[in-house]
């Protein structure tokens, strides 16, 4: 099975990386990026072929492709690899606005192809017992969430400027809308819900040079009832990642930042507390995605975050930036 990666940065590398994790020979592993110094970067560090453009990496005849492209370029990317038939993974959000999701939808359904937008935290241990813990009858009827999520964008990719990292400008899907798209598209698998109406409140807060809001806040209502509110911020030194889900069985909180997930149930009056395996590391999150995507395209399992969740993710992003300028609850 023949790959194609598209996009030479960090997530470009990150994905080869997990190709190769996962017993994908080099030589079936092509690479592209129009930046010069990254091809020969990653044909040094990983040992991959590259190439200057899309069309000669689709020359080369991959069975899959993956998008590791900034945000506003995800859509096009997908387009052509649908349109030439071929499974394709993408990175949050699947694109920045909703022009060419229909043809996309129907170029996948048309064809049977694997669309694979991704999100990392399903994958996680921690995440996976949150689940699992809020399915348990026990937990009763989920009625509230409130998440808070903070880190400091110059601290993310300390190797480069972060002025021209395409996170600090929202236009190009940054503006931590990523970060956002990424944590809706885990809420949604985790809760089974969706966003009906949002109201959002953006803010440039800090001295960082970006475009765009640099912390969200974010109140939300489901379809099935439960109320969230959400903090997102660039600015944070100590890193912030806290989620508590509440019933009125109780409590079950999750920090992967922090390394744990524990529950309150009303009826024992105490805590339960669980920790990743020994030896985790979060990069694993990622290795097992991939690996995911690959039994996918064999026919041997189901992609967890399918792509009409990925569109409603947009509409979610897209909600939050009218409802940001106009101070007023949107539906989503």
């Amino acid at each position: 099975m023949r790959f194609l990666v598209v996009g030479g940065g960090s997530m470009g590398k990150r994905r080869t990386r997990c190709l190769l994790a996962n017993n994908v020979p080099k030589d079936q592993i092509e690479l592209v990026d129009t930046r010069e110094d990254r091809r020969a970067e990653v044909n040094e560090l990983l040992g991959v072929n590259v190439h200057a453009s899309l069309e000669d990496g689709m020359a080369t005849g991959p069975d899959a492709v993956i998008v590791s492209v900034p945000g506003a370029y995800h859509m096009a990317a997908c387009l052509v690899a649908a349109r030439a038939g071929k499974h394709f993974f993408s990175e949050v959000p699947l694109s920045i606005d909703l022009e060419g999701t229909e043809e996309l939808l129907e170029l996948v359904k048309g064809q049977s192809l694997v669309a694979a937008p991704g999100t990392q935290p399903p994958f996680h241990p921690l995440v996976k017992q949150a689940k699992a813990w809020m399915e348990d009858p026990a937990f009763g009827k989920l009625l509230m969430i409130n998440e808070a999520f903070g880190s400091y964008l110059p601290g993310w990719h300390p190797y480069e400027d972060y002025r021209e990292f395409y996170a600090s400008r929202q236009g190009m899907g940054g503006g931590n809308l990523d970060v956002v798209a990424q944590e809706q598209a885990a809420l949604y698998w985790l809760i089974n819900d969706r966003v009906e109406r949002v109201i959002a409140n953006g803010k440039k807060l800090s001295t960082l040079e970006i475009e765009g809001s640099d912390c969200w806040q974010l109140i939300g209502e489901t379809a099935g009832g439960v109320t969230i509110t959400q903090w997102f911020d660039m600015v944070q030194r100590d890193a912030q990642s806290l989620s508590r889900y509440i019933s009125e069985a109780g409590t079950v909180e999750v920090s992967i930042r922090d390394g744990y997930v524990r529950r309150f149930l009303a009826e024992t009056g105490q805590w339960e507390r669980v920790t990743p395996p020994a030896g985790f590391v979060y990069e694993q999150c990622y290795i097992d995605e991939i690996a995911l995507f690959i039994r996918c395209i064999r026919g041997g399992d189901t992609w967890h975050n399918p792509i009409e969740t990925a569109i409603d993710v947009i509409k979610y992003l897209l909600a939050i930036q009218q409802s940001d300028k106009t101070r007023a609850w949107v539906e989503v």
